[in-house]
């Protein structure tokens, strides 16, 4: 969601990206961030930005708009530069997001915990 150019991202690629965040995050405390593909996050928090700046309905001429606007766009750039080449080209977070859930333990890591995750966000 850089630009008008760029399509939106439907709300399974958003929680897609927020779990890809939130991998990141947890890999980073447990001291294994060269685990971390950081282009990829990157991409997903600008992915997140993006949806918090629609939904908010921030103005992106003015006030906090503006720096979302451009934190969004230094993501984008960020994630296009720094992005490790993969063998099977998808979008920026379902890769990591499929292999997680593959090896996630049943009954953790839920859609509904990354709702509540989400709300927290949001302050809902």
């Amino acid at each position: 969601m850089a630009s008008e150019r760029d399509p939106k991202p439907g709300t399974s690629e958003l929680l897609s990206s927020a779990k890809l965040v939130a991998d990141a995050a947890k890999s980073t405390f447990n001291k294994e961030s060269d685990k971390v593909d950081k282009g990829k996050v990157a991409g997903a928090g600008a992915d997140l930005l993006g949806a918090g700046q629609h939904y908010g309905k921030l103005d992106k001429d003015k006030g906090v708009g503006q720096y979302v606007e451009k934190v969004e766009t230094y993501l984008h750039q960020y994630q296009t530069s720094h992005s490790a080449p993969t063998t099977n080209p998808d979008s920026h977070g379902t890769g990591a997001a499929a292999k997680d859930s593959e090896t996630a333990p049943a009954g953790g890591g839920g859609v509904g915990d990354y709702m509540k995750m989400a709300q927290g966000f949001l302050g809902k």
